[in-house]
């Protein structure tokens, strides 16, 4: 984490983190409320149904190689139908809460996080995961989020009911995401950090990338 600090104190950089596996040491935001109701929920079994009705055949459509962009809109679909989910069976904060605590932190990952909020250095979160799960999980870390920018999927909330979703945060939109809505830090020099391949060097040029092992 020293060459982080460093990538970004001198190059007057920002964070591009991914969250699960990277900021955490196991788990997943999008999942862990799942983990809380049991497995035998409604929740769970309507996530498992998705999966099955058209989840799988995107994944291994993904793993062959493809990527065009009639299957980006299909996994886009998939991932908005999953967080709809939420919605419709009525998922409260209190549960997502819970879910935040069930995701145990990655000491060193949250250690840079209060280095970069205390040096006041821009910091992006882009996940496919829950923003609502994302920000619990920052706020039982103590970890100060209010210049923290959370890229990912939130679900939209009326006096603690469930009433919709914004745009997918997928796994392969991530990128394209950030671009659009970054705005004068994304054309700053970028370090990023993640646990994935895919998580690094969106890209190329001004630019750093950290592979958490």
């Amino acid at each position: 984490m020293d060459k982080i600090r460093k990538a970004l104190a001198q190059n007057r950089g920002t964070l591009v983190t991914d969250f699960d596996g990277t900021l955490t040491l196991s788990g997943s935001s999008l999942q862990a409320p799942v983990r809380v109701l049991g497995e035998n929920s409604a929740l769970s079994r309507a996530r498992d149904e998705l999966y099955h009705s058209m989840g799988k055949e995107i994944l291994d459509q993904f793993l062959a190689g493809k990527k065009d962009r009639v299957l980006m809109e299909r996994a886009e679909l998939w991932w908005r139908e999953q967080i709809r989910l939420y919605v419709e069976f009525g998922i409260s904060p209190e549960i997502l809460a819970r879910a935040a605590a069930l995701l145990p932190p990655r000491p060193e990952a949250a250690a840079l996080l209060r280095f970069c909020v205390k040096n006041r250095i821009p910091v992006w979160i882009v996940s496919a995961g829950l923003e609502n799960v994302i920000r619990f999980w920052l706020g039982q870390q103590e970890i100060d989020d209010t210049e923290i920018h959370v890229l990912a999927n939130r679900i939209l909330y009326r006096e603690e009911i469930p009433e919709g979703c914004t745009e997918p945060v997928t796994v392969w939109n991530k990128g394209e995401r950030f671009f659009s809505q970054a705005g004068k830090e994304a054309a700053g020099y970028l370090v990023f950090l993640g646990d994935q391949e895919e998580d690094l060097m969106w890209r190329k040029e001004r630019a750093e990338g950290f592979l958490i092992k």
